[in-house]
């Protein structure tokens, strides 16, 4: 996964959230950590917004959904740093 876009696009899945609602909690959540642009955001920059993305998206999953979905995106974040 070497494009920031795809990076991008492949934490919106990950979510599981909606496809009209996943964008926008990424990006707001990059945006608490001061990314306002995906294509600027880097692997630690999500990894930075985690929280954030976490409070963003306990609004609309359960709390085992939730917890399954950040260790997915937690891995997949991980992997991609120690990929690179």
């Amino acid at each position: 996964m070497t494009d920031l876009r795809d990076l991008f696009e492949e934490v919106v899945v990950r979510t599981g959230l909606a496809s009209f609602i996943g964008p926008g909690v990424v990006r707001r959540a990059l945006n608490s950590v001061g990314i306002y642009r995906v294509e600027d955001a880097t692997r630690e920059d999500y990894i930075r917004a985690l929280p954030a993305l976490r409070a963003r998206m306990a609004t609309y999953l359960s709390s085992e959904q939730l917890e399954t979905r950040l260790r997915d995106i937690g891995s997949l974040l991980r992997s991609s740093v120690h990929g690179s």
